[in-house]
């Protein structure tokens, strides 16, 4: 949903929304779809999760509502971003500087596939090598990857290098083991 507020992109870099932030797409503030009960806690439990693997295993870091550089003219922010710690850092605007690992988006009652799935191919296209797309409402998850951007159904994101693998039942379930 864009407001059609047109922005340079040294000023998008320096606002601050009073409801939450906005991506940027060549030049438009585009309001993102947030804020239900499911998505927040659905958010808040991945995160949570990632920390978790991140403390006891190491090598990752892990933030929700992240700005994140797909090109000069677009920045968008999933809801969950995992890096490797290796990559992890950021710019002098606290952008970070490569791409994440791992990108959850997570569906709202608003959104729409032909809404999310060119946010999908963008992120691929920084190099993000496992992009998880979550429905709580039709309790499915497609899992997009560099050797499959069509994407397909999974029920379990499952990753390489570290491996990581989390449910989407134990997801909608919220069980933390």
């Amino acid at each position: 949903m864009s407001t059609n507020t047109l922005m340079t992109v040294e000023e998008y870099l320096h606002t601050s929304f009073e409801d939450g932030d906005r991506e940027y797409v060549d030049g438009e503030i585009v309001e993102r779809n947030m804020g239900e009960w499911d998505h927040g806690k659905i958010q808040c439990f991945l995160g949570y999760l990632f920390l978790r693997m991140a403390t006891q295993a190491g090598g990752l870091s892990v933030l929700t509502d992240i700005r994140v550089r797909i090109n000069s003219t677009r920045y968008r922010i999933p809801d969950v971003a995992v890096w490797l710690e290796r990559d992890a850092g950021a710019d002098h605007n606290g952008i970070p500087v490569a791409a994440p690992f791992i990108v959850v988006e997570i569906f709202s009652p608003e959104d729409r596939m032909s809404r999310v799935t060119p946010k999908m191919e963008e992120y691929l296209s920084i190099g993000v090598l496992w992009v998880w797309l979550i429905n709580p409402y039709k309790e499915t998850a497609i899992l997009y990857t560099p050797a499959n951007p069509e994407g397909s159904p999974c029920p379990v994101l499952r990753t390489q290098n570290p491996e990581i693998e989390i449910s989407l039942e134990r997801v909608l379930q919220l069980q933390a083991d």
